[in-house]
């Protein structure tokens, strides 16, 4: 199960332009969402979001205190709005998750070990895919999905979705016949001899 972060928010009543006076106090402004809530204007500590975001990705499941609240809220980051497209984060949106009904999500692949084909026929490893879609409960998404390599002894072998060894209450949406790794034959140069 994936490691969840916790990020402290309090409500927001500044709306329209005057977010910018935030920006500049170091705080982000936001808003939560969900299915059957209504919209919450938040704001929160910028340089925590940055450091959370850079430790936890984008795709981690967050635990949202926000004042005055006695529950957290689950939320997911689903929208995120950069100054000029590119630089830092202007404001950020929340989607509120029920813990009781499950989601999907992708979740990346982690290759594990080492395989035959290359430690002892000298081919080079080619990943195929990086993540996988799976649908689980939200507090039960896992860090990654991992992938043994050592079923690649030979250059006729590949590893698909097939191959991927769930979590309990965690089901693979991606299709099974997808190639996750496969093995390339080393490149022989010939030699030639000159008289």
């Amino acid at each position: 199960m994936a490691e969840r972060v916790t990020i402290k928010a309090a409500p927001r009543a500044v709306l329209g332009k005057k977010v910018q006076q935030l920006r500049r106090q170091g705080r982000l402004p936001g808003n939560v969402y969900g299915r059957g809530i209504q919209s919450r204007a938040i704001d929160i500590d910028a340089r925590e979001f940055a450091r959370t975001i850079k430790s936890a990705g984008l795709r981690a499941m967050i635990e949202l205190t926000i004042d005055g609240e006695k529950d957290p809220r689950y939320v997911i980051l689903r929208g995120m709005s950069r100054s000029g497209g590119t630089g830092e984060p202007i404001h950020i949106d929340f989607f509120q998750v029920d813990p009781s009904v499950p989601i999907q999500a992708n979740v990346p692949i982690r290759l594990v070990g080492e395989a035959p084909a290359v430690r002892d026929l000298a081919g080079t490893l080619l990943p195929g895919l990086d993540v996988v879609a799976v649908r689980c409960l939200p507090l039960a998404i896992p860090d990654s999905m991992p992938v043994d390599l050592s079923g690649l002894t030979g250059f006729d072998q590949t590893l698909t979705v097939a191959d991927v060894v769930p979590v309990d209450g965690v089901e693979v949406l991606t299709d099974p016949a997808i190639v996750i790794a496969t093995v390339n034959p080393p490149r022989i140069r010939a030699v030639v001899e000159t008289e």
